[in-house]
């Protein structure tokens, strides 16, 4: 039984990072096809990593691939939650809305009777304790959904304001409605760098094209 619950864990485990795999495939080859140099989410960024609808931030692969994720759908927040978390806020997942994996790594622990041993028991022994286990790491997966795809801001709207406060990119403006520094406005309008600059339009995201020889 204890193996078959591993199959499991181990089927979505390995989805999930045969999906992370197909995002930087094509995120690649969006890359290569284009002459824009924006980084992995194309110049499309929030005011702070992804996180859990508790406020903890996600680590590590999990930051990474929730921020393409984010990116890609056009999320206003980088908030996520599980199904049992939007249920306890009295919210729901929208009908046809699909869940994004979150893995974390564990390990299967037995002793040379078969015995299984806990990951905690196993990481409090000594190196000569764990001498004669048998241990196999996998990698298991849970979904997740952004708050935009659920009714969670109907649901708890106060809580939603908060994270929009909390998310909110504070904005440096002058008299001109443009952010203002006085030596970098003068080596833009003097180009007094190693490679021009194009600063007299809106773009996505700043950039540096090599094929151009610029910086937008």
């Amino acid at each position: 039984m204890a193996s078959g619950t591993n199959g499991a864990s181990n089927s979505s485990g390995q989805q999930a990072l045969d999906r992370f795999a197909q995002m930087m495939i094509e995120r690649m080859e969006k890359m290569k096809a284009s002459d824009w140099q924006q980084g992995w989410i194309g110049g499309a960024s929030s005011a702070g990593l992804p996180q859990n609808i508790m406020g903890r931030n996600y680590s590590g692969s999990n930051s990474f691939f929730l921020q393409l994720h984010t990116a890609a759908q056009g999320y206003e927040l980088p908030v996520f939650l599980t199904f049992k978390q939007a249920h306890n806020f009295k919210a729901h997942v929208l009908k046809g809305e699909k869940a994004f994996p979150v893995i974390y790594w564990d390990m299967m622990v037995r002793d040379k009777d078969g015995k299984r041993i806990s990951s905690d028991e196993y990481r409090a022994m000594s190196r000569d304790e764990r001498k004669n286990l048998d241990v196999i790491p996998f990698v298991k997966a849970f979904p997740v959904y952004n708050i935009d795809q659920t009714n969670f801001r109907e649901a708890q709207p106060e809580r939603v304001q908060k994270l929009l406060d909390r998310f909110k990119v504070p904005e440096m403006r002058d008299t001109q409605g443009m952010y203002a520094h006085g030596a970098l406005d003068r080596m833009v309008a003097e180009q007094t760098w190693l490679c021009p600059i194009q600063a007299d339009r809106k773009e996505k995201g700043a950039y540096y094209s090599p094929s151009r020889d610029i910086v937008v």
